[in-house]
């Protein structure tokens, strides 16, 4: 019974000691070889569990959907309110700051799917689930009449979505400008336009 938990552990343990390389080496010239390395394992105990780096790069993308939907969805569920719903799905889903790694491994591990999406529906499937969660607290805020939407909530949905993965980018880019405070109240500021309604504000 302990072997499937401890091949999940691994796996886990790989993908961290990706990151951690990510950080510090060029993505283009990563080789399973020094994720191995790093872990002190040979190839061949790496290649068990990921065939080649597009393999791991593609789970390690996917890594997101823990982080940035799993983790929110179980947030929505600590309070009825809605302004705070949305104010927590917007701040979770914002790095931490500069030195986030995991979410700076992830996005250049989203990047490395290439500009073809469309061949790529497994990484194009993270920005639209996450697209989704909003969706589904903007409308159940207008149904429950604390929102008044100015548009549909798909699309408020996606316009928030497209201000967290850039201003994201910014933050964890060391763009001196764009800090964590700055991309939380830029992102408040739209959805209070977009909703009508006060949101709380989160740290």
């Amino acid at each position: 019974m302990g072997r499937p938990n401890r091949q999940v552990e691994r796996r886990g343990d790989i993908m961290d000691a990706a990151i951690g390389l990510i950080e510090r080496h060029d993505l283009a010239t990563l080789k399973l070889a020094d994720v191995a390395a790093e872990l002190g394992l040979t190839t061949n105990a790496v290649r068990y569990y990921f065939k080649d780096m597009s393999q791991l790069l593609s789970e390690l993308a996917l890594r997101s959907d823990t982080r940035f939907y799993d983790e929110r969805l179980r947030l929505g569920t600590q309070t009825d309110d809605r302004r705070a719903q949305l104010a927590m799905t917007i701040a979770a889903g914002l790095p931490t700051g500069p030195e986030d790694a995991e979410w700076r491994a992830i996005w250049r591990a989203v990047l490395a799917a290439g500009f073809e999406l469309d061949a790529r529906r497994d990484v194009q499937g993270i920005y639209h689930r996450q697209v989704g969660l909003y969706a589904d607290v903007l409308t159940a805020g207008a149904e429950a009449g604390t929102f008044r939407l100015t548009s549909g909530a798909r699309d408020i949905a996606m316009t928030l979505m497209s201000m967290e993965d850039y201003l994201g980018y910014r933050i964890v880019a060391r763009d001196p400008e764009v800090s964590r405070a700055t991309a939380l109240r830029l992102m408040r500021q739209y959805a209070e336009l977009a909703t009508g309604a006060a949101l709380p504000e989160t740290g």
